[in-house]
């Protein structure tokens, strides 16, 4: 595989705000990142849902435009922006950097949360809430969450509940952002053809004015593993049953983490029919069209879980679950053979270049590396951290990772309730 050839800087600005820039040679675009350590995290007991509900209202207006206003000045520029409580993100042309970069400040630092605005995005979510709802394959999914987190924040919905959301007013996005959307812990990362200097001088400049308290962040209760085997079942008349497998996984500093992504890749995120339980599940028993597992998706400064998915008939569920566990326990109990190890290696290392080639990924991609202290040089050595794995360290990390005996089961679709 060709090496990855990157141009990467990084500058601290007094106010704490670490600036990265990448440089992408001969890409006509740009994209700039602002990444805050706000979000469902951060929430208090009684704030359930403010992060998702702030993040939504960042493209709806800001001091110097309206909604209307907004959403054209972002059509001018041949932009696209996507917000979340835990910053935004703006894709555009190369050559209007500039005025994406100010825009990029103006939406994150200066919303409006203009009540009208507010009670219509209110109005949006409870849909998406009642939406979710009545989706046997969300419903299955957050009873997985809250069982497998237990008190942890992330065990809840990001949008909180239906009366939570309905309760804020613009006057509880206010407190909210003016306590989150701080500099401290704070970065913003750009990816363009501009030279990396220029770049860094383009935040610098924009975001050198950025003020605010460093916030006190309140203890997160630990996320628990189950103490034994858990099966729940969520009758809802459908005629399929969406099936949750898992519990507890890892954070992305872990430093198995390399290892079990391969450990994964032979599992049950391999593409096309390469997985085991894609073999196993879908094309030699035919339960399903999809199924998949992983423990590293969603590792970040907080634990993911391992979890395995399955959309089955009803009377396929038991046998779905017993194949899930009969695959964890084969992944800890034999070695992946040389073919399935080679062919995840060859994957993993001849798709990442793939993910460099757009510059929202490069900014992605720079602000992990800098949360999680993987190092600037990450990107390079990733594909070399990946071919070091071998065979006894794919069993060794399925071995202390994956618990089959402590896994919490949860499904919900056609059945009986199981409790």
């Amino acid at each position: 595989m060709k090496a990855v050839e990157l141009e990467i800087a990084e500058r601290t600005l007094a106010n704490g705000i670490t600036c990265i820039a990448v440089r992408s040679r001969g890409v006509p675009t740009f994209a700039a990142t602002v990444a805050l350590r706000s979000g469902q995290v951060e929430e208090g007991p009684r704030e359930h849902g403010l992060a998702y509900l702030t993040g939504s209202l960042l493209e709806e207006g800001t001091r110097q435009r309206d909604a209307v206003e907004l959403a054209e000045s972002i059509e001018a520029l041949g932009a696209a922006l996507e917000c979340s409580g835990g910053g935004a993100t703006i894709h555009c042309p190369a050559e209007e950097a500039q005025k994406a970069v100010r825009l990029l400040h103006e939406v994150v630092l200066e919303p409006r949360f203009d009540p009208r605005e507010v009670r219509r995005v209110q109005g949006e979510i409870a849909a998406e809430i009642d939406a979710e709802d009545a989706d046997p394959r969300s419903v299955a999914r957050k009873r997985f969450r809250a069982e497998a987190y237990g008190e942890h924040p992330l065990g809840r919905p990001h949008y909180g509940s239906r009366s939570a959301i309905a309760a804020y007013r613009a006057a509880d996005l206010v407190r909210f952002h003016r306590k989150w959307f701080v500099p401290h812990d704070t970065i913003v990362a750009a990816a363009g053809p501009m030279e990396t200097e220029e770049t860094l001088d383009l935040l610098a400049k924009t975001f050198r004015a950025f003020r605010g308290e460093r916030p006190e962040r309140h203890e997160v209760p630990p996320v628990v593993m189950p103490g034994a085997r858990r099966d729940i079942h969520l009758p809802m008349d459908r005629e399929q049953v969406h099936v949750m497998l898992g519990h507890p996984g890892i954070r992305r500093s872990d430093p198995d983490f390399v290892a079990l992504a391969v450990m994964d890749h032979v599992l049950g995120s391999g593409p096309g029919f390469t997985s085991r339980i894609g073999k196993k599940l879908r094309d030699e028993q035919g339960l399903c069209y999809s199924v998949h597992a992983s423990i590293t998706s969603g590792a970040g400064l907080e634990p993911s879980l391992f979890y395995a998915y399955i959309g089955t008939s009803p009377e396929h569920r038991q046998r779905a679950i017993d194949g899930f566990l009969a695959e964890i326990h084969a992944i800890r109990d034999t070695l992946p053979s040389a073919d399935e190890l080679r062919d995840v290696q060859d994957y993993l290392t001849g798709s990442w270049v793939f993910g460099l080639e757009r510059n929202s990924n490069l900014v992605g991609f720079a602000v992990r590396s800098k949360r999680y202290g993987l190092g600037p040089d990450w990107l390079q050595r990733y594909p070399e951290l990946v071919r070091a794995v071998t065979r006894e360290e794919v069993q060794r990390v399925a071995r202390l990772h994956l618990d089959p005996e402590r896994v919490v089961v949860v499904s919900a679709g056609a059945g009986t309730a199981r409790a």
